[in-house]
């Protein structure tokens, strides 16, 4: 008897015994239980960032399955709320109670549920094909609502989820963070229709996505790779270890002894070379009998070190209901005030009197400067006005928490972006930072690390021209007319005869 071996090329294959998976039998509380962890999954605090660019798809396939059963409107609701407030609970750590989660999950759930009832309502009436753009156009146009319209600012925004990929933020010089999200929900939807439909996709939109996404990155490297021209500055950014607390404001005792090491610091950092010195948002507490002297003691340190002094300090006004002055004073070389700046846009709560100013960039002798306070540079509006004012570099005293540690600084790297300038941002209980006008950190001290709360940071002055810095949101409009496209799509196929 002869046995025949045949070379393993020429074994015939034996097909894999896996059964096909049908996505519209998958019952509906998989695919609301998907979505709902996908978005704390995906955003900020332990985030996994690759999984924002496929996050909305639980949720497009459970409309598409299940949008003409009852109470499907409801159940959506109540996933994004679930989602929403899950990834609002994770950020909020001592000193920050977590029962203060709803004030922004519901909102960012209320805009997430609408954006998704929306775009399926454009769907059933325009069909698949436009329901693919109608999604990213959707989401990209809620976003810009969101920093416009309301107090949330940009922390629902999609291009926070990738705040350690400089090369797609590179995107937000041309369109900002809306840009971002669009780029980025467009990769959602077309996995969505992959999943859902593919013979509804023409080769032409999966090409246009591929090489939306090519272009975008190839674009992001060649810009890191750009040098910022023009002079540079030594920037301190100054940190206290006191600040208020749930249970109140500090002796006065501690706050003296606070107030001398601030001052101290900022000895040590005109030492070391700085010649601006900036402390964190609400670094000490001034009653407003001492402010003159205080500001005085500020001038005389400013004349006899030869540096710019960015005093950030709060003034009590009452205790019921708390009321305060939440502000910083600019201090020339020479002694002279420059500007007292009050914070424009308080965290919501926050009891600081809203600063109303116009925004505007300081004659320093090395360069144009301006600055904002924490919470304020959650508003694109802000980098636009500080480009306009031709800023240089921002200063950003701040004040976060272990709940938001580094994101709240790294996504100050995205206004640096868009405005073309660098930012400095010295931060009580977390990671202070410094980036230049592409966002790439020239610096960062962590409050959890054993170090004397100085950080010296060499950032560049020339401003980097941006074309998001020229045309603002103007993307909305764009975003809009792809709206308008699916509506007039819906509209004519209404009128189709049977």
């Amino acid at each position: 008897m002869t046995t025949t071996v045949l070379p393993a090329s020429d074994i015939p294959a034996r097909p894999l015994d896996v059964p096909s998976l049908d996505w519209r039998r998958i019952p509906r509380w998989a695919y609301l239980l998907m979505g709902a962890l996908a978005l704390p999954a995906a955003g900020l605090k332990w985030n996994i960032a690759p999984l924002a660019w496929v996050a909305p798809v639980p949720f497009l396939l459970y409309l598409r399955a299940y949008s003409g059963t009852r109470w499907h409107r409801a159940l959506l609701l109540l996933a994004t709320l679930t989602g929403a407030n899950l990834l609002t609970i994770k950020l909020l750590t001592e000193p920050v109670p977590w029962m203060l989660a709803p004030s922004y999950g519901v909102p960012i759930a209320l805009v997430t549920w609408l954006v998704y009832i929306s775009w399926n309502a454009l769907r059933l009436r325009a069909g698949e094909r436009w329901s693919l753009y109608a999604f990213p156009a959707l989401l990209a146009l809620a976003e810009v609502a969101a920093y416009r319209l309301t107090e949330v600012g940009v922390w629902g925004a999609t291009a926070n989820t990738q705040v350690e990929d400089l090369r797609l933020l590179q995107l937000a010089s041309l369109v900002g963070v809306s840009g971002i999200g669009f780029l980025m929900a467009w990769c959602a939807s077309l996995v969505a229709l992959v999943i859902a439909d593919r013979r509804a996709l023409g080769r032409i939109d999966v090409a246009a996505f591929l090489v939306a996404l090519a272009l975008t990155y190839t674009y992001g490297s060649l810009r890191l790779h750009r040098e910022q021209p023009g002079e540079t500055v030594t920037v301190a950014g100054v940190v206290a270890n006191l600040g208020p607390t749930p249970a109140g404001l500090p002796s006065g005792e501690a706050v003296t002894q606070n107030t001398n090491e601030l001052f101290a610091r900022s000895e040590r950092a005109a030492d070391r070379g700085a010649r601006i010195v900036v402390w964190n948002e609400a670094a000490t507490i001034v009653e407003k009998r001492d402010e003159p002297a205080f500001i005085e003691r500020g001038r005389e340190l400013a004349r006899r070190r030869g540096v710019d002094l960015v005093l950030a300090y709060i003034v009590p006004l009452s205790e019921t209901p708390f009321s305060m002055e939440n502000k910083y004073v600019w201090i020339s070389e020479t002694g002279e005030v420059l500007e007292t700046y009050f914070k424009h846009h308080p965290v919501p709560g926050e009891g600081s009197v809203r600063g109303a100013d116009p925004l505007r960039a300081l004659a320093r002798p090395y360069g144009f400067a301006a600055g904002a306070i924490c919470y304020d540079y959650d508003f694109p509006e802000m980098s636009l006005g500080h480009a306009a004012a031709g800023a240089g570099l921002v200063v950003v005293p701040a004040s976060d928490w272990r709940g938001i540690d580094p994101y709240h600084t790294q996504m100050a790297r995205i206004r640096a972006i868009e405005g073309g300038f660098s930012v400095v941002r010295p931060v009580r209980w977390a990671t202070s930072g410094a980036f230049d006008a592409y966002g790439r950190q020239r610096a960062a001290m962590s409050h959890f690390e054993d170090n004397d709360r100085v950080m010296l940071a060499t950032v560049p002055t020339t401003p980097a021209p941006t074309l998001y810095a020229s045309i603002g949101d103007s993307a909305a409009l764009l975003y809009l007319l792809i709206l308008i496209g699916a509506l007039a799509a819906g509209f004519r196929r209404r009128r189709r005869p049977a």
